[in-house]
């Protein structure tokens, strides 16, 4: 008798088998398997997010970014540096309004609470939106940040220190994302076809009895697509062709197991029982041909 996840991997790749061995895993089971399958989608992903070389603050804290303007690159474009400081002389407010604050201080200042700001010291800078984490960046690269000549080389910088500095963080963050997202995406539709499948039980003609049996076909139903999906994903990275990929292939698999179980255990039997008999007179035919054959040679 084979074992858990042998038995899964070969009902999954037999429709026949897939409709008749479906009430043999166990809770725990079925929860291992849909982290598996999520995990064979997010092992592309994952190699694409380590790929990710630049991000944009406009995407983390957009309202503070609309903050920047041409006479702050003007101002920064001026600034001499020493090392990794900013050689800022004296304060100056480029904007203090109820959008929020642009500014550069000649050393640390209390920062506002509730306002959008942009703010450069000179070893730090600043961004905060409010309602959002605070930004507070040290200098990775003063000469290119006095170097910007438009707003958004400046946004891009900035962009470009903070992401230097959270390179670990920011992968780590969109990994979990996009975990979350196909992880609920394959349960959803795996508990959904299973809720539909499971209707079949009210009706005489068809052999699926429970919810569980329901879930025990949608799992088998679910590997080959979910292969399909990883191996394309590994040449796309992305995730939305992925789970489209995933979802169409996963109704063309319930199809072929209709196809050759019309979900109904009486059907399959049939079909053995048409096989075992075409094969037994295929058999006894051969058989009487080489009785036959040996007769003449006499």
């Amino acid at each position: 008798m084979e074992v858990f996840p042998l038995n899964y991997l070969r009902n999954s790749f037999s429709p026949k088998l897939s409709f008749k061995n479906r009430n043999y895993l166990k809770i725990w089971q079925m929860i291992l398997l849909i982290l598996v399958l999520t995990g064979c989608l997010l092992m592309p992903i994952s190699i694409s997010l380590g790929k990710i070389n630049q991000v944009t603050l406009i995407d983390y804290v957009p309202n503070a970014m609309n903050l920047v303007s041409e006479e702050l690159v003007q101002e920064i474009n001026q600034l001499s540096f020493n090392e990794q400081t900013l050689l800022i002389t004296e304060e100056q407010i480029l904007m203090d309004n109820d959008e929020g604050l642009l500014a550069l201080y000649p050393e640390e200042v209390d920062l506002p609470v509730a306002k959008d700001f942009i703010i450069f010291t000179p070893n730090s800078f600043y961004i905060q939106e409010v309602d959002r984490p605070l930004i507070s960046q040290p200098y990775r690269s003063v000469e290119r940040l006095t170097s910007v000549n438009s707003t958004e080389s400046l946004i891009q910088e900035l962009s470009q220190q903070w992401f230097e500095s959270n390179r670990m963080a920011v992968v780590l963050t969109n990994f979990i994302n996009v975990w979350v997202l196909i992880f609920l995406s394959t349960l959803m539709v795996i508990l959904g076809s299973s809720l539909f499948i499971s209707f079949m039980r009210f009706s005489d003609i068809f052999s699926i009895k429970s919810y569980r049996e329901a879930i025990h076909l949608s799992l088998h139903s679910m590997l080959i697509p979910t292969l399909i999906a990883a191996v394309v994903g590994l040449l796309t990275q992305n995730p939305t062709t992925m789970l489209t990929l995933q979802g169409i292939a996963f109704v063309l698999v319930l199809l072929w197991v209709y196809w050759k179980t019309h979900f109904r255990d009486e059907y399959i039997l049939k079909q053995e029982e048409k096989s075992n008999h075409i094969i037994n007179n295929s058999g006894e035919k051969l058989v009487e041909t080489q009785s036959q054959h040996q007769r003449n040679k006499r």
